[in-house]
């Protein structure tokens, strides 16, 4: 029985020796994470001048078209009539893009968690055919933490809006950790 007990007990102990304890929270200033908030002002998507490609993600090809997404920020629009000097006609600028599809010159492509069905037939006078809110919120309940752990960071406050991205930096007396 003795025996028994002794391992239970040695067991226990063992295991309590494999979770980390909470870390305290600074006083102080600590390098963390921010989070970025998304404002209605942001959201509107309008079509702007060409820019650089910074950060692609998906192509689709519309006739001489090339529709590249810039992750995050929207659409490059590249004329590749002549598939040897293809030319940057400008940005749909869609904040909080990642995914699209395209077809039948109709773009589909998230906004966040919103889905936008856009006709991009005449690319110069897009029209935004709907927009379908927090459709594409998988858990409504999920609290946004920064993409990497290890880190403290700034609670998230709901009234400030959507969280739609970290930013790494000096931050003051953070009450959260991941």
């Amino acid at each position: 029985m003795r025996t028994k007990c002794f391992l239970f007990l040695l067991t226990v102990f063992a295991l309590l020796g494999c979770f980390e304890p909470p870390p305290e929270f600074p006083d102080s200033d600590i390098e963390g994470y921010k989070p970025i908030y998304a404002s209605d002002s942001n959201n509107t998507v309008e079509l702007q001048g060409a820019r650089s490609i910074d950060n692609p993600g998906q192509i689709y090809v519309k006739d001489e078209l090339l529709l590249i997404n810039e992750i995050g920020e929207g659409l490059h629009i590249i004329d590749n009539s002549d598939i040897s000097s293809p030319q940057n006609l400008g940005f749909l600028k869609v904040r909080g893009s990642e995914n699209m599809a395209l077809k039948d010159g109709v773009l589909y492509i998230n906004q966040f968690n919103s889905l936008l069905v856009i006709d991009v037939n005449d690319i110069q006078n897009f029209n935004i055919i709907a927009e379908h809110a927090d459709v594409l919120n998988g858990n409504s309940y999920e609290v946004p933490v920064p993409p990497v752990s290890g880190y403290y960071f700034e609670c998230v406050d709901p009234s400030m809006g959507q969280v739609i991205g970290w930013q790494l930096t000096t931050i003051n007396s953070p009450k959260c950790y991941r």
